[in-house]
C-alpha cells in the first residue's frame, strides 16, 4: 500500500471537484442521493483505501429534525462533498499520515479558512485487515500530548463560559456519558482544583479523588434516574474539607442522544459579580495588555485619577500617555517576580507628573498576552 493509493482514494483538491462544470447547475439534494458526512455529530469515520469509501457514524440529535443517522457509507468523493476544501486536505493529510506513521493528528477540522473558531480535533490510526486491506480509523480526540483539553468541550461550553466569566458561580457540565465538558472558574476555586486539565474530558466517576464524592454521587444519580435535583447541603471535598452550597443539578436532553447534567451552585451567602467589585473598588486599578501596552480595563476610580475617557482607553499605549518605557518595564518585572512591595513610579496626568506607588500583579501569564494589573491608592 502506497501513499499515492491513499491520495487517490480521497477526493482531490481541484476546481473540477469543488465547483460545477461549465454550463452545469448544482443540483439540490434528492432522495436516494449518497449520504454526506457532517462534522457536527461525527463520532468516528473509517477510510477504506482499497474500496475508496468512507464508513462513518454520526448522531442526528444536533439537527432540528432529531434524525438519528447511525452508520453510513459512501464513496469518498460523495462522503466529503459538503466539507470545505481545506477540511478535505486535512482529512487527506490525516489518512496519509496514519498509513505512513501508523498514527496522525490531532488536526483541527471545521475551523474555517482563518481558524478563528476552534475546529474538531481528529486523530487517525492505521489498521490492517487479515486480507491485507488498509483502513484509516479516525475519530475526535484531544490527543495524548495535547496541551489544551478544553478543545473537546465544544457546543454548550463556550456559551456557559460567556455567562459565568465574571462570576463566582459554580458550574459543571457533564455529558450523558459521564464526561466532564466544562468547569467554571468558580467551580475550580471552590472545589480546590489547581488545573482544569485534571478533570476536563475525564469521566466524573474517575475523578472522585479530585472533586470529592458528594458531587460525583449527585451527578451520577441525576444521569441514572434522568431527573433533576435542587436543594442545599454540604459537599465533601477531596482535601478532607467541605463546602455548603445551594445547588441545582439539571438533567437535560436535546434530541436522541445529546444530553447530560448541568450542575449550577452558589454559596449559601450568595454569588459575587467580580466585574461589579472591580468597578466599586475605591483604589484606582488598571488592567493592561503586557504585549500591546494598551489599557484593557480601568475602574471608575482609575478613570477619575488618570483623567481617562472611554474613547481614550484603547487609543494608544500607556508608555505614550501615562508611564515612561523604563518605568513600565520595571512594573512588569516586579509583577513577574510576584513582588509584594509597591513600586514608586512617576505618572503623567493632566495636572502634571506625580509619583505613585503601584502594587503590580500579572494574570493570564500562561497565555500569549499576559495582563498587568496596576493598583494604587486614590
Amino acid at each position: 500500500m502506497t501513499l499515492n493509493e491513499a491520495q487517490n482514494a480521497l477526493p482531490q483538491q481541484s476546481q473540477e471537484s469543488d465547483a460545477p462544470s461549465k454550463g452545469q447547475a448544482q443540483q439540490p439534494n434528492v432522495q436516494g442521493e449518497a449520504p454526506a458526512l457532517s462534522l457536527s455529530g461525527l463520532q468516528f469515520f473509517i477510510a477504506d483505501i482499497n474500496k475508496k469509501t468512507i464508513l462513518w457514524h454520526e448522531v442526528g440529535s444536533q439537527n432540528f429534525d432529531s434524525e438519528v443517522k447511525d452508520l453510513q457509507e459512501a464513496p469518498s468523493n460523495d462522503a466529503l462533498r459538503h466539507l470545505a476544501p481545506e477540511d478535505k486536505k486535512t482529512i487527506l493529510r490525516l489518512v496519509q499520515g496514519a498509513i505512513r506513521e501508523g498514527r496522525a493528528g490531532p488536526f483541527d477540522v471545521g475551523g474555517g479558512p482563518d481558524h478563528r473558531i476552534p475546529g474538531i480535533p481528529i486523530v487517525a490510526y492505521r489498521y490492517e485487515l487479515s486480507d491485507g486491506r488498509i483502513l484509516a480509523i479516525c475519530f475526535p480526540s484531544i490527543g495524548e500530548s495535547d496541551d489544551n483539553p478544553g478543545k473537546i468541550a465544544l457546543g454548550i461550553a463556550p456559551i456557559l463560559q460567556h455567562f459565568v466569566a465574571s462570576s463566582s458561580r459554580i458550574v459543571l457540565l457533564v455529558d450523558n456519558f459521564g464526561y466532564v465538558r466544562f468547569a467554571s472558574d468558580g467551580f475550580l476555586r471552590s472545589f480546590q482544583i489547581d488545573d482544569v486539565r485534571l478533570i476536563l474530558g475525564r469521566n466524573v466517576a474517575h475523578i472522585q479523588n479530585r472533586v470529592g464524592r458528594t458531587i460525583v454521587s449527585l451527578t451520577l444519580a441525576a444521569l441514572t434516574r434522568r431527573a433533576s435535583a435542587t436543594g442545599r447541603g454540604k459537599f465533601l471535598l477531596a482535601a478532607s474539607d467541605s463546602i455548603d452550597l445551594k445547588y441545582d443539578a439539571m438533567y437535560f436532553r436535546m434530541g436522541g442522544t445529546v444530553g447530560g447534567v448541568l450542575f449550577s451552585a452558589g454559596h449559601i451567602g450568595g454569588d459575587v459579580n467580580f466585574a461589579e467589585v472591580f468597578e466599586v473598588c475605591s483604589a484606582p486599578m488598571l488592567v493592561i495588555n503586557s504585549q500591546t501596552r494598551v489599557i484593557i480595563a480601568a475602574n471608575q476610580a482609575a478613570m477619575k485619577t488618570y483623567s481617562l475617557t472611554t474613547e481614550s482607553l484603547e487609543d494608544r499605549a500607556v508608555t505614550e500617555s501615562l508611564f515612561e518605557d523604563a518605568d513600565f518595564q520595571s512594573m512588569l518585572g516586579a509583577a513577574k517576580q510576584d513582588s509584594d512591595v509597591p513600586l514608586a513610579v512617576e505618572v503623567s496626568t493632566k495636572s502634571g507628573k506625580k509619583k505613585k506607588r503601584f502594587k503590580c500583579s500579572l494574570i493570564d501569564s500562561e497565555t500569549d498576552e499576559p495582563k498587568l494589573i496596576l493598583e494604587t491608592r486614590s
